[in-house]
């Protein structure tokens, strides 16, 4: 009861502003046909076209380009409309439309192209006669879907870049909060995992909105820059945590930290005021501030040479200023580009390539397909028009976790509840059709406007709207009121009974194979990083980070059994996993070795061994192979960089301080890259020891 009341606070927390102009459209395409049709004296046309409205609205995204939008939309009116006619179609035939809506019901769940408003859209007409021809009812639900597609996007002249800016400016606004948790002192795990994991989302956001507008061969390359920029601004802001946390240990003082934060947050200033207001007034600030910091490593650097300070200390120093300018130059990139902005001529919106169709797997389709049938057959012995309700709550319901069906059923339950009362208490009130669509047209802003913002206030206000709409010509008395929300709580208790029972227990021998896969593509990103070609590294790097995220999607899965729960190793696994490609882009960061730069090639092979090892014992069964003594190239490292310091030093002395030697070549990888093969290193032992099989 305690997990179920956090989880429905967490709904209920408004994350953002609410969109009130856009549930002001929403509201307007639903209300209209509503009000012409009691004007005119045609309400069920009136509600036959508000519904189809509401429906299709129901499939709208409104994050997406207009063009990708503007098809989303039309692709779900002519599925509502489709289902309006099949519901129809079904009316004389009651066994029948049992099999069929099921089968629509599993359909829906495996093909999404179909969406759950085309299942809503056969269930409400199959209960609700329309007294319309088929193909009349099937042209005011499209005349209806088409409306509120009219309203949705009449705006596109004006807006049509919106999305793409508003994806480029959380993007760098989630770079610009993570910048400063780098450069500081740092943060928990919890905390920085939080803002990592933040930046990334917005970046992979950014990377898809890009991707729809496909507007001009000029334009496509600019926005490919852009891309590209904020993607080098994240990776050497990773390197620049991981190395900072390794120069701290240095016996350097305390100086350069201060003037270290004081050029990441001037950093981050410039780069929120390039993607809040395509300005870059700030940039030259934050370019003094990098020079600031780069006076003090020379400093360093020179007290280094006179045996004042530690050499291997201030070449991380280095190594830490060449990350703060190549973020410096990328934030002065990124002001430049969003000063010089895309533009797209007002010509109509460019629809979407035609894509390959997107299958569900897995149990939920079967599941949700027999889950509807009952429903159906149980309320076909019922008779009663209510009914409806008990079948729409197990299909809106019903989830592929269990522990997600029981926050819908809840959510639904009080949705149902606030809308019934709602309309009783309007009609007890101020009886008449007029004064319900005012009440719908209120819970139509509201729900819409808070529909990014909050999916509790969403599921609450939305709820009475497909109430309200689909009964809207008959009598809401209290007793109306009270068969919905039981049959609200029976259709819930039918989902739940369904999701307990039918749940999918191979899950668990699934996740066997998601730890092999972390394994195996953590192991290619460490051999890849001795060759350092920087398109082979990205590709294997995105691959382990896709394989981690699927191994933690399992985990969450497990999480969502009835009474089940993830181990907490394989959590920690998945927390090692990514430190682990933190270190790989330190290490990325840093001068390629060179022949004087050690045994770096040796200590990435025996990682990659040794994941591969587990992986293997994982996959057969089989003892784990006996692993390399790991911690004894690392100690040779560590005297290698030694070596490297003294006859630096020894050069130093014969005057070739400014020389690019083969020395000092060496050095500069060996030291900078010390920090991040041990940490590469540390974070790969801990993965295999998590992962590996418990004896």
């Amino acid at each position: 009861m305690r997990r179920v009341a956090g989880t429905l606070r967490g709904d209920f927390a408004v994350a953002g502003r609410p969109a009130w102009g856009y549930g002001l459209l929403c509201a307007l395409g639903v209300c209209l046909p509503l009000l012409a049709g009691v004007v005119g004296g045609h309400v069920r046309e009136g509600v036959a076209a508000a519904l189809g409205g509401y429906l299709t609205v129901f499939g709208d995204a409104p994050g997406l380009p207009y063009g990708e939008r503007a098809r989303k939309l039309l692709v779900t009116t002519l599925m509502a409309t489709l289902g309006t006619g099949l519901g129809q179609l079904l009316q004389p035939w009651p066994w029948l439309a049992v099999f069929a809506i099921g089968l629509v019901a599993a359909a829906g769940a495996y093909w999404p192209v179909i969406s759950v408003p085309a299942v809503l859209a056969v269930t409400l007409t199959y209960f609700a006669p329309s007294g319309a021809a088929l193909i009349t009812h099937m042209a005011i639900t499209a005349a209806g879907g088409l409306l509120i597609t009219a309203l949705l996007v009449v705006l596109w002249p004006v807006r049509r870049l919106r999305p793409l800016r508003t994806a480029f400016e959380e993007a760098g606004t989630a770079l610009a909060d993570l910048l400063p948790a780098a450069g500081r002192a740092p943060l928990s795990d919890e905390s920085w995992e939080s803002l990592r994991r933040c930046a990334v989302t917005a970046v992979d956001d950014a990377a898809r909105s890009f991707s729809l507008y496909r507007v001009s061969q000029e334009d496509d390359r600019a926005l490919e820059r852009l891309l590209a920029t904020l993607d080098r601004i994240f990776r050497e802001t990773i390197a620049l945590r991981v190395l900072r946390a390794a120069a701290v240990q240095g016996d350097l003082g305390e100086e350069w930290t201060g003037e270290l934060d004081e050029a990441v947050e001037a950093l981050a200033a410039a780069l929120r005021e390039a993607v809040a207001l395509g300005g870059s007034a700030a940039v030259p600030e934050a370019v003094d501030a990098i020079g600031r910091f780069a006076d003090r490593v020379e400093r360093v650097r020179r007290a280094a040479h006179a045996g004042e300070a530690p050499l291997p200390a201030a070449v991380l120093l280095g190594q830490i200023r060449r990350c703060l300018d190549r973020i410096g130059m990328a934030v002065r990139s990124v002001s430049q580009q969003a000063a010089e902005a895309v533009e797209v001529g007002p010509r109509l919106p460019r629809f979407g390539r035609l894509r390959k169709p997107v299958f569900s797997t897995g149990y939920h389709p079967v599941r949700l397909g027999l889950a509807v049938t009952l429903a159906m057959a149980l309320m076909l012995l019922a008779h009663e028009h209510y009914a409806k309700w008990f079948v729409v709550t197990v299909l809106v319901s019903l989830r592929p976790a269990y522990r997600d069906t029981v926050d819908r059923v809840t959510l639904r339950v009080l949705g149902t509840a606030v809308g019934a009362a709602g309309a009783a208490v309007v009609l007890a009130i101020a009886p008449g059709h007029l004064y319900l669509i005012v009440f719908i047209g209120i819970c139509a802003v509201l729900g819409f406007a808070l529909r990014g913002a909050s999916y509790g206030y969403w599921t609450i206000f939305s709820t009475p709207l497909s109430l309200m709409l689909s009964d809207f010509t008959l009598p809401l008395d209290w007793g109306a009121a009270a068969a919905r929300v039981a049959l609200t709580i029976a259709g819930g208790t039918l989902a739940l009974l369904f999701t307990r029972t039918l749940w999918p227990r191979g899950h668990r021998a699934r996740l066997t194979g998601r730890i092999v896969d972390t394994l195996e593509r953590h192991a290619a990103l460490a051999r890849s990083l001795v060759e350092r070609d920087p398109e082979e590294v990205s590709a294997v790097l995105s691959a382990a980070a896709d394989a981690a995220d699927r191994l933690t999607d399992s985990l969450n899965r497990l999480d969502k059994e009835p009474g089940g729960s993830a181990p907490r190793r394989l959590r920690e696994a998945v927390t090692a996993a990514r430190r682990l490609r933190d270190n790989a882009l330190a290490l990325l960061a840093v001068p390629a070795p060179v022949e004087e730069s050690g045994p770096t090639a040796t200590v990435l092979d025996m990682v990659a061994d040794r994941l591969e090892n587990v992986a293997e014992a994982i996959r057969t069964g089989r003892p784990e192979a006996r692993a390399d003594d790991l911690d004894r190239v690392l100690d040779r490292l560590g005297a290698h960089v030694d070596l490297l310091t003294a006859r630096r030093l020894d050069e130093v002395a014969e005057g070739a301080a400014d020389r690019m030697t083969g020395v000092r070549r060496g050095i500069m990888h060996a030291a900078a890259a010390q920090p991040a093969l041990k940490g590469l290193s540390a974070e790969a032992l801990e993965l295999a020891s998590l992962t590996a099989p418990r004896r």
